[in-house]
């Protein structure tokens, strides 16, 4: 009798897929510069780790030692939600600015983990936290028409 994939093999053979499609499109940039590591030095090492994890999560799924649990319908919404506010946030990140877009994308994601005063400040001060460690690296992240 042929045994089915699980879940988590096929989530696995997902991410390989995404990893080998990485690698290549990093190839184009080059590896090294003048300076030190090049464009293409991070998204060749980033990719390569991701295909020899999935590989290792494959080979453990498909020997039955996955902890991937069952798909529910509340598991399914939660995975659903996620990727929706990420998407909310890359759209609204040109228009609001990444302060605003980055408060409120942490402010929905911890909307059930949190109370709404400790909520409001987790996100608010990681966001402060990223946009200045950005502005220390010289990285101008986006800003809405107001400046913020």
């Amino acid at each position: 009798m042929k045994k089915k994939l699980q879940a988590g093999a096929w989530a696995g053979i997902v991410f390989l897929a995404i990893g080998i499609l990485f690698f290549a499109y990093s190839l184009i940039y080059p590896y090294s510069s003048e300076v030190g590591p090049g464009s293409g030095f991070f998204p060749i090492w980033i990719s390569g780790f991701l295909i020899v994890l999935a590989l290792i999560y494959i080979y453990e799924s498909v020997k039955g030692n996955d902890s991937a649990e069952e798909i529910t319908r509340e598991s399914f919404t939660k995975v659903l939600m996620i990727v929706i506010f990420m998407v909310l946030f890359v759209l609204f990140l040109p228009i609001a600015g990444f302060n605003i877009s980055g408060t409120a994308f942490l402010f929905a994601m911890f909307f059930k983990s949190y109370g709404l005063v400790k909520n409001l400040i987790i996100s608010l001060v990681s966001t402060l936290a990223i946009y200045f460690l950005f502005l220390l690296l010289g990285v101008q992240l986006p800003l809405n028409a107001l400046g913020f």
